[in-house]
């Protein structure tokens, strides 16, 4: 007997839907003199979660110009990190359990 294949499509279809792999751009870079990788370009300042194809981070800043760090996966955990970009790559049910603030940083009443 011969196995059917079949494609389901959309996000409904698939629950756990592969995640787009992300890396770090930043606006600027420095370089890495702990004694590492010699010349190794590192991010300076705010670590931006960033998808290859779009032209925006995962908080909605442009990034013409920016630099790419492709031997960089984003990851939450640097406190660098970009509080937006971490937030965008929580699944839907944690976000919505997460206190949500306006521009002044006052708690958004429910």
């Amino acid at each position: 007997m011969t196995p059917i294949l079949t494609l389901d499509r959309g996000a409904a279809a698939r629950p756990h839907a592969v995640r787009p792999e992300l890396f770090v751009v930043a606006t600027h870079k420095v370089r890495d003199r702990s004694g590492g990788s010699p010349n190794e370009w590192l991010p300076y300042g705010t670590e931006h979660a960033w998808e290859p194809g779009t032209r925006r981070t995962l908080c909605g800043e442009w990034i013409t110009g920016w630099t790419v760090f492709w031997d960089r996966h984003f990851s939450a955990r640097p406190a660098a990190a970009c509080a937006a970009c971490v937030e965008a790559t929580l699944p839907e049910a944690s976000r919505q359990r997460l206190d949500h603030f306006d521009s002044d940083r006052r708690p958004v009443e429910a």
